[in-house]
C-alpha cells in the first residue's frame, strides 16, 4: 500500500484502488481534487488496460460535496481565482471520469455511506458503481447544473427517460441505493462489508471478457467530453453568478460546511 495523502492508493498489474483519506471533512477539498485528477490522468496508449478504483476510507461517508466551507471564504472574498481554480479542478475530474475510454481504464465507483452533491456525481460518473444498501444519495446543485447532470443523463439514458434521471439529480431529493439501483442508474448493490468482495469478482469477471469491458465503456463511444472552450464557459459562468452572491448565501455555505464535519 502506497501512502500518500490525501489519497492512499494500492497498486497491482491489473488495478489501482485509491480510497479518499477523509479524516476531518467528508468532502472534495482542493488537494483531494488534484490527487483525483492525477490519479485519473491518461494512460499511455501501450499500458495494459486497468481498472482504477475510487473509495473512501471513512465509515458511513463516501463524499459529502465540494468543500463548502472552502467556497465560503472565496465567495466572502470574491476570490475569482480561487473559485475558478477549485470549479476547473472539479469539471476536469468529472470530465475524465465520463469520457475517459480513449484513456485505457475503466473507472469503478465503490459507494458505502452518504453521496452528496458532488460525491454523488463523481460515483455516478464511473464506468461501473458498486453500492451498499445502507448508502444514500442526494445532490444540491451546488457546484454547476448544466454539466454533470445533462451528460449523465445522457449517459444513463438506456436506464430511465431523462425527466426522470434529471429530476434525481436536480431535485435535492434524497435516494436510497435501491431506488437508483431500481432507475439503472447503479450497478451493484450489495450487504454492508460486501462491496469490495463484489469488485474483485467484477474485475475478473471483465478480465475474461473482451466484450464485456468493450460494453461497459459503450456510451463514451461518441463523446469528446469538454472542450477547453466549454468548459471555460462554463467555469467563467459559474464563477460569475456564485462571486454576485450575498452575505445570507456565504452563511448558508458555512452551515452546510459544518454539516460536512460531523
Amino acid at each position: 500500500m502506497q501512502q500518500s495523502e490525501p489519497l492512499a492508493v494500492m497498486k497491482t498489474s491489473a488495478m489501482q484502488w485509491a480510497r479518499m483519506q477523509l479524516h476531518t471533512k467528508s468532502c472534495l477539498n482542493d488537494s483531494i481534487l488534484g490527487q483525483l485528477n492525477h490519479f485519473f490522468r491518461p494512460e499511455p496508449i501501450l499500458h495494459s488496460p486497468i481498472f482504477k478504483v475510487l473509495s473512501s476510507n471513512m465509515d458511513g461517508d463516501f463524499c459529502l460535496g465540494g468543500d463548502l466551507t472552502l467556497l465560503a471564504e472565496l465567495v466572502e472574498r470574491r476570490d475569482k481565482r480561487g473559485l475558478y481554480s477549485y470549479a476547473t479542478n472539479y469539471l476536469t475530474l468529472v470530465n475524465q471520469l465520463l469520457c475517459g475510454s480513449r484513456e485505457n481504464f475503466t473507472s469503478v465507483a465503490v459507494v458505502q455511506g452518504r453521496a452528496f452533491g458532488a460525491g454523488m456525481l463523481v460515483a455516478l460518473a464511473a464506468d461501473i458503481v458498486v453500492v451498499e444498501s445502507q448508502a444514500e444519495f442526494m445532490n444540491s446543485s451546488m457546484l454547476f447544473e448544466e454539466y454533470p447532470c445533462a451528460v449523465l443523463a445522457k449517459k444513463l439514458r438506456n436506464s430511465a427517460s431523462r425527466d426522470v434521471i434529471m429530476e434525481v439529480l436536480c431535485s435535492g431529493k434524497r435516494y436510497s441505493a435501491q431506488a437508483l439501483f431500481e432507475l439503472g442508474m447503479i450497478d451493484v448493490v450489495c450487504e454492508k462489508g460486501d462491496a469490495e468482495r463484489q469488485v474483485y469478482e467484477i474485475i475478473a469477471r471483465a478480465k475474461q471478457s473482451h466484450y464485456g469491458r468493450i460494453a461497459l465503456q459503450n456510451y463514451r463511444k461518441n463523446s469528446v467530453g469538454l472542450t477547453h472552450r466549454t468548459r471555460k464557459l462554463l467555469v467563467d459562468k459559474w464563477v460569475s453568478n456564485i462571486s454576485d452572491c450575498d452575505a445570507r448565501f456565504v452563511q448558508y455555505l458555512r452551515r452546510l460546511g459544518r454539516l460536512q464535519s460531523e
